[in-house]
């Protein structure tokens, strides 16, 4: 009898909301990926894999470059740019779909339905809208998914979620954006045997207005997390993020001290 395949979270993309290239930028690094398609990093996102079906999580303007197929289902973190305009590829424009399960935060689900052009998706049933709470959990297959809140600086009031993703063998923790490593995101990346975790930037003086967008620096984050045994991946970072070049004395330092850059189509098990 053939084994079962076990379930598997692919990496589709490990940039920030806008990602790299990014418009008006002219540094070394988005010049070079307008000129080296292998250069380029899409917006953080991730596709779960198991029984045959697939769950994506974000679904960012990236989205027909990231996935060939409508997925089973879609996670959403929160309402920024990264994470929520894919959703229109699935409405009548794109692919048309019918009753797509999406979850969400029930302040993200008043925003679709009460906002054009996501509205329209509701109104014509392309995707079916279902409401998280913290520690909700969802069955996929023989995958649970539990949404666990975060707190995040909101555009909207729709308020940001993170996910534990618990296998028949192991468990992964995605949180794309966080404002601080509190005690309880801490608890949740300990608990995981793999975290891919915001990595937004790599000091705090890398961009004039890190202050008006929190997100813990990496130089910062890895003090926190050191004596863990989880294996952290960090995502959703900046196109002024120097370690999302392999061969830079940052990465250099990341990697010396266990960490990792969750570089797209790397696959887990879970």
């Amino acid at each position: 009898m053939p084994t079962a395949e076990a379930p598997t979270v692919e990496v589709l993309g490990i940039a920030q909301d806008a990602g790299v290239p990014h418009v008006g930028c002219r540094c070394d690094r988005c010049a070079a990926a307008r000129e080296s398609p292998e250069k380029r990093r899409t917006a953080s996102a991730l596709l779960l894999e198991t029984d045959g079906n697939r769950y994506l999580f974000d679904a960012t303007p990236d989205l027909p470059t990231q996935i060939a197929a409508v997925p089973d289902g879609v996670f959403l973190t929160h309402a920024h740019l990264g994470h929520l305009p894919g959703l229109l590829y699935f409405g009548r424009e794109a692919v048309d779909a019918a009753d797509l399960p999406v979850y969400c935060t029930a302040g993200l689900a008043d925003l679709l339905r009460e906002n054009a052009p996501f509205s329209a998706l509701v109104d014509d049933d392309a995707i079916d809208l279902r409401e998280l709470e913290d520690e909700t959990t969802v069955a996929a297959s023989d995958v649970e998914v539990t949404a666990t809140t975060v707190t995040h600086r909101q555009a909207f009031p729709t308020g940001t979620l993170s996910y534990r993703i618990e296998g028949p063998d192991r468990s992964l923790y995605y949180v794309s954006d966080v404002d601080e490593w509190t005690d309880d995101v801490i608890a949740e990346i300990a608990r995981a045997d793999v975290a891919l975790v915001d990595g937004t930037f790599w000091s705090a003086d890398e961009l004039d207005r890190v202050a008006e967008v929190p997100h813990p620096p990496i130089r910062e984050s890895m003090a926190a997390f050191d004596g863990l045994d989880t294996a952290i991946h960090f995502t959703h970072c900046n196109h002024t993020n120097p370690a999302l070049d392999s061969d830079s004395p940052e990465r250099d330092r990341l990697e010396e001290r266990g960490y990792g850059v969750a570089e797209a189509g790397r696959r887990f098990d879970c």
